[in-house]
């Protein structure tokens, strides 16, 4: 089986990284030969995530006549097309070209998978579009509720699965750290508007505060995505200012196993860095605004981590013996069976 992945994601999101090469280290087991569409991202990322794939075959750098006259050939090239993780946002009418070769893939029986996604509230064109992907897509699988409901209201449901997201491949690979010490704080800001952001970092600021004092904690601060940093630091500032004191920190692919499983304590919004420490064996919690935070809502109940779900203004013992977290186990391996299952 020769797969191409197309390689379109967020560069400065380790998130993003990081489900792709777990996605990628799965397929290889199964490929003969992988090929990787890395149009538009960075020969960073592109390193990162192919690094234990053997002889990977780098099949475009720039969309140029030789690019679209490959992707015509493209039966000669591979059997199976997966599209990444994640959505592209809003779509546009550049959009329609990847379709219309999606369904030229089709019909040379070329299949093409969609897996690990997670479907936009789209209008119009994007919800054309995305309604289109999804009738001629061999498999669609997503990575949420929310967008299993929005897929269904297309009335086409043969080829579509949900299951939880693609970070749970992660549980088992790493080995629980010991000697765990320190609270780590890791928040996003960008779903406020730039005028409420700092009420925003008064409360994380807050709640760093409190469980930092209640366990005698050293807070350490980090991001995964460029533009949390910003706010990050204007959380440290807060703290100094209460008489805390803080260190900060950018988790990379290279840190985080190790930053994540040495910390007592994590307390975060952000879906990939809770389930990630979870996944690591961290006493994780996802800090939610239930108006906001539907996707993380949703995953933690379908896996069944519901109680790791914390209001920002709530205030609990987070470190008793009681609040160990569940196994990830069953979930990974539900998750890689539902992937290698739609290869066949």
């Amino acid at each position: 089986m020769r797969v191409l992945y197309l390689m379109k994601t967020q560069d400065s999101n380790l998130g993003d990284l990081l489900i792709n090469k777990l996605l990628i280290d799965l397929l290889a087991e199964r490929a003969d030969c992988m090929l990787f569409d890395v149009s538009g991202v960075s020969y960073k990322f592109r390193e990162a995530v192919t690094a234990d794939v053997p002889s990977p075959v780098i099949f475009s750098t720039r969309r140029d006549l030789g690019y679209y006259l490959k992707l015509l050939l493209c039966r000669k090239y591979f059997d199976v097309i997966i599209a990444p993780p994640g959505h592209a946002g809003k779509a546009g009418w550049r959009h329609v070209v990847p379709v219309v070769f999606a369904f030229y893939y089709r019909l040379l029986g070329v299949r093409y998978m969609r897996l690990g996604k997670s479907i936009p509230h789209n209008t119009g064109l994007g919800a054309l579009l995305e309604k289109i992907l999804v009738l001629i897509s061999h498999h669609t699988l997503v990575r949420d509720q929310g967008s299993l409901e929005r897929v269904r209201m297309f009335q086409n449901q043969r080829n579509i699965s949900c299951a939880p997201d693609l970070i749970v491949l992660l549980f088992g690979k790493e080995p629980p750290a010991t000697g765990k010490h320190g609270l780590i704080v890791s928040f996003r800001f960008d779903y406020y508007p730039e005028e409420k952001r700092p009420a925003f970092v008064k409360q994380v600021a807050e709640l760093a505060a409190h469980y930092a004092r209640q366990h005698s904690l050293p807070i350490t601060l980090t991001w995964q995505v460029e533009r949390d940093e910003a706010c990050v630091r204007a959380v440290a500032a807060e703290l100094n200012a209460m008489g805390l004191g803080t260190s900060l920190a950018e988790v990379t692919l290279g840190n985080l196993a190790h930053t994540y499983r040495g910390s007592s304590l994590i307390l975060s919004n952000r879906l990939h860095v809770a389930l990630t420490s979870l996944c690591l064996g961290a006493n994780a919690w996802a800090v939610c605004d239930p108006t906001k935070d539907h996707k993380i809502i949703d995953a933690f109940k379908e896996l069944k981590l519901g109680e790791r779900l914390l209001g920002i203004d709530q205030r609990t013992d987070l470190m008793s013996d009681s609040t160990a977290p569940a196994s990830l186990q069953s979930a990974r391996d539900a998750l890689r069976a539902a992937i290698l299952a739609s290869l066949t």
